[in-house]
Order: structure tokens, then C-alpha cells, then sequence
């Protein structure tokens, strides 16, 4: 399981993201009530056409235990990619469910709804229903059964959908939508953060910006009352200007130990035990130094 889908199943998993993004994107009101999902298995195992158990997993399912509702249980899938065969993969998911109510002898069958979150920044172009996946002879059209899924292209969603959403997913959705349009600015955006942890894991893998990291630990043991992107920014540019430090000085010492060198006050021995390189990465550092140094 890559990272990526590690961090958006984390913030997911929390019900009241989890039902919020069925609310707003699905159902278009507040239909599913947060205290009301319970966790389901995300693994199903079945037998191969070798004889052989084998297993598959899914991303993030949630059981419904609400009566003015019948819905047997409810899914997401996350794709960073897309995949051609999506559409087989979410036939196969919803059949465990449907099965796993016959095999429980469950006295009604209800609904299960799977949809597909793709955080990827090109809209998904792979198939959406079964046939569109199936070679079909002509002679069979019309005999084939289609099966849809449902798509959502995260960082195309419009900002009056983003601003329905009521959790901590619209934070990521207006990240992702407004930084393919090269617009997001953390400034704006004063939202309280509820769970800090997984939106900023997620920013983390995504941006692959490793200050995520420090400032989720900082902000743990340090800032107090809400958090938002808005802080967040404080703290980012904070970290960004004494990393800035930081690298100055180094290049500080780095230039001062190639002076000494060039005017013989040093040996290239001792400047390489100081500066931790090779005698090669030395003569590459002062061969550009020299030629700064003629500029």
C-alpha cells in the first residue's frame, strides 16, 4: 500500500469525514448521520480459478445502522492513477457485500454504494461503466449487462460544492482544486482544522514537502486553540526562514574553508575532513568557487 493511500484512508476513516463526503457529493443533503457508520472489514477472500484463497482489499467501507435508512453498507476507493479495470474492482467489491447479506441470512437485501475519489490533477478518463471495459462482439450487444460507478474528480470540484462540505475534507478539496489552478493561498483559508494530524500527513505525501511533518509536531506541543491552514502557514514560513538560516550559515563555512584553500591557508586534506566529502566533491566545490570568484 503506497503512502498516498495510507494518508487518505487516515482522515477518511474519521465518520464525520467519512459522511460528509457522501453528503455533499452524493446525496446532496445530510443524509448520513456520522454516529451512525460503524467500521466494516475491508478484506474479502475467494477462491481463484487455480483452487487457490486468495484475497482483496478495499480502501475504506462503513456499515449504516440507521432506521429512517436502509443502506447495507457504504464505500470508498481512492485513486491517485487512473485504472482501466476500476470498474471490475468495484463490481467485485459490491458483490462481497451483496453476498456477505445472503451468507448472514439477512431477512431484506439493501443497498451498497461504492464510489470512486480520484485526487489525481487530470480528470479520469478510464471506463465508468462495464461495457465500456468489455470487448463485445455485435452479435452480443444488447445482451450484456452494464454497471456504472460513480467518479469524483477532487481538484475539479466546483467552490460551491467545496464549500458544502463541513469537515475536514474541505481543506483538501481546496488545496487539491486550487493548487491545479495555481490560486491556493493557506492565508485565506481559516477553517478549523478538527483532525491536524491527517490533513497534514496527507498535504505531506502529496506536496512531498517534509516540513508538514515538523509543523504537525510543533503544533502538538505547541500552539494552542484552533489550528487552521492560515496557521499553519505562519508556522511554515517560520520553519522556511530558519531553514534559510540554516543553510546560509552552512554556505557561510563552506566559503570561508575554499578561501582558505585558494590562498594556501589550508590543506585540501583538512578542508575535506571539515566539510565531510570526498577530494573529488571538493575539486568540483572549488573549481565553481574559482569561477565565482573571477565573476
Amino acid at each position: 500500500m503506497g503512502e498516498k493511500d495510507k494518508t487518505e484512508k487516515y482522515l477518511e476513516a474519521y465518520n464525520d469525514v467519512f459522511a460528509d463526503i457522501f453528503n455533499v457529493l452524493v446525496f446532496e443533503e445530510d443524509i448520513i448521520i456520522p454516529d451512525s457508520l460503524v467500521n466494516a472489514g475491508t478484506e474479502t477472500i475467494y477462491k481463484s480459478k487455480d483452487g487457490k484463497l486468495k484475497n482483496q482489499l478495499r480502501d475504506i467501507q462503513k456499515y449504516y445502522n440507521e432506521s429512517h435508512i436502509q443502506i447495507a453498507s457504504l464505500g470508498i476507493e481512492n485513486q491517485s492513477e487512473e485504472d482501466k479495470d476500476m470498474v471490475i474492482r468495484i463490481l467485485g467489491y459490491d458483490y462481497a457485500s451483496y453476498r456477505e447479506q445472503i451468507i448472514n441470512k439477512k431477512d431484506g437485501r439493501y443497498p451498497v454504494i461504492t464510489i470512486v475519489l480520484n485526487f489525481s490533477e487530470e480528470k479520469w478518463s478510464a471506463p465508468k461503466s462495464l461495457i465500456e471495459v468489455l470487448d463485445i462482439p455485435k452479435e452480443l450487444e444488447g445482451y450484456v449487462e452494464d454497471y456504472h460507478i460513480k467518479v469524483y474528480d477532487i481538484a475539479y470540484l466546483p467552490k460551491e460544492i467545496r464549500d458544502r462540505f463541513k469537515s475536514d475534507f474541505k481543506v483538501v478539496a481546496d488545496f487539491f482544486a486550487e493548487k491545479r489552478l495555481g490560486t491556493y493561498d493557506a492565508s485565506k483559508h481559516k477553517e478549523r482544522i478538527i483532525h491536524v494530524e491527517a490533513v497534514l500527513e496527507m498535504l505531506r505525501v502529496f506536496t512531498k514537502d517534509e516540513r508538514y511533518k515538523e509543523i504537525e509536531e510543533i503544533i502538538n506541543k505547541n500552539l494552542e486553540g484552533d489550528v487552521s491552514m492560515c496557521k499553519v502557514l505562519d508556522e511554515y514560513e517560520r520553519r522556511g526562514i530558519e531553514k534559510g538560516i540554516e543553510r546560509g550559515i552552512e554556505r557561510g563555512i563552506e566559503q570561508t574553508i575554499l578561501n582558505l584553500v585558494k590562498n594556501n591557508r589550508l590543506s585540501v586534506e583538512v578542508a575535506c575532513e571539515e566539510l565531510n566529502i570526498s577530494k573529488e566533491e571538493f575539486e568540483e566545490k572549488m573549481s565553481s568557487f574559482n569561477s565565482l570568484v573571477k565573476i
